[in-house]
């Protein structure tokens, strides 16, 4: 029996024939006939300047790039951890992240200023990266962000760090600004997560060269940023739809170590498709061209009827990002909002948070000047203090009505 193995590159390949007809072979020899057909099944393609890995094996299977398409941003590891430990004890927002996120591309579009000019910041182009209907609720992250040392922000001036580890930054992370402002345009709190998790363990900087690929298991995401393991399984299956991140093949061990071998593409980009060009020419006339003509009535359909003024035929789905009265009073509603508070990881399924979560909607319907905000308020800081008697007892009604029995 004759075993052929062919090694080297696509452009000069070399093969080896070994004979295998001997009872007995050497363990070196089959260590190296085992590590040749390994290599020889590593499969690598280019396409354009992006460099795809069907298999994590060894130290070669990362990407590396000068630059990442449209550019990167420093950011470094310690202020990630300083500004999502303030989100996870309450006292900021995932606004207030998004826009801390959205202050480092306003700082990265001036990085190339003329020596001697001022650069100026406004508001307005921050709101422009982050979103939202008005800009207030933008000032009021700003305002948040300065009062917790987060971020210092002003018109001709924008430092990022947070003043507790400017001393001590951490490791900085090449995060490419497409992906930037990927972030600052989203709202969910665990796809966040999810992205700067893999940008940590993913990405890194040295010799003046981007390098992308690393191990990241999903239950490391959830316990180090304190979301559900399951929305981030969700969010990272969206990543790999939008092209962000491409999964690596790998044994089964190294798997289960590690994680799942992941590269952040380096030639994302998030720019929309380009428009399809509208035809200059113009159609036959109806003098021309009878069949054009106005006057045909053929398979012409009579217009619909209208609806009655003002009547609505279908409900809104409830939104946890905007809860209204109507939700609150509604035992139905309120089950939907609790799915989406718990993959947020806000709440947990067991008895005791699903009573306290209808005691709170029914506490803010007594007491609240504004029910939905102080209901939104009270799931999200977890403020159940506040419960008396006659919530728990409403609550346990509306509970009772839902599961079909009675109070």
């Amino acid at each position: 029996m004759r075993l052929e193995i062919v090694l080297g590159t696509h452009t000069e390949p070399m093969t080896r024939t070994y004979d295998t007809s001997c009872r007995v072979v050497n363990g070196w020899l089959f260590h190296r006939l085992r590590s040749l057909h390994t290599a020889s099944t590593r499969r690598i393609e280019r396409e354009g300047t992006m460099t795809t890995i069907t298999y994590a094996r060894g130290r070669d299977w990362h990407i590396e790039a000068r630059k990442p398409r449209g550019g990167f941003c420093f950011i470094h590891e310690h202020s990630i951890h300083a500004v999502w430990s303030c989100l996870r004890s309450g006292d900021i927002e995932l606004r207030d992240v998004r826009v801390w996120l959205a202050c480092h591309e306003l700082t990265v579009r001036r990085c190339t200023l003329e020596a001697g000019r001022t650069p100026r910041y406004s508001v307005k182009e921050l709101h422009g990266l982050v979103g939202g209907v008005g800009g207030e609720h933008v000032r009021r992250s700003v305002r948040r962000l300065e009062k917790h040392g987060l971020l210092r922000f002003s018109e001709d001036a924008i430092d990022t760090v947070p003043y507790e580890v400017q001393q001590h930054p951490g490791r900085p992370i090449p995060v490419p600004r497409p992906v930037l402002r990927l972030l600052a345009k989203s709202r969910g709190r665990a796809f966040i997560a999810t992205v700067l998790g893999h940008l940590l363990r993913c990405v890194f900087y040295k010799n003046g060269v981007c390098r992308s690929g690393g191990w990241c298991k999903a239950s490391w995401v959830a316990e180090a940023f304190g979301v559900a393991l399951r929305a981030v399984k969700e969010a990272r299956a969206r990543l790999l739809k939008l092209g962000v991140l491409r999964s690596v093949a790998a044994d089964q061990l190294r798997l289960n170590r590690l994680g799942s071998p992941q590269v952040v593409c380096l030639d994302w980009s998030n720019e929309p498709a380009p428009r399809h060009r509208q035809s200059t020419t113009e159609s036959a006339p109806p003098k021309k061209h009878k069949e054009l003509s106005s006057r045909r009535v053929d398979h012409q359909k009579p217009a619909r009827a209208a609806g009655p003024a003002g009547a609505r035929t279908r409900a809104k789905e409830p939104d946890l990002n905007n809860v209204t009265v109507a939700d609150l009073k509604d035992p139905w509603r309120l089950a939907a909002l609790f799915k989406q508070a718990r993959l947020r990881g806000w709440v947990r399924k067991t008895e005791a948070e699903i009573l306290s979560m209808f005691s709170a909607a029914a506490h803010a319907l007594r007491t609240g000047t504004e029910p939905a905000a102080l209901f939104s308020w009270m799931l999200r800081t977890r403020r159940y203090e506040t419960l008396s008697c006659i919530d728990e007892d409403v609550g346990r009604a509306s509970l009772s009505a839902l599961r079909g029995g009675q109070s």
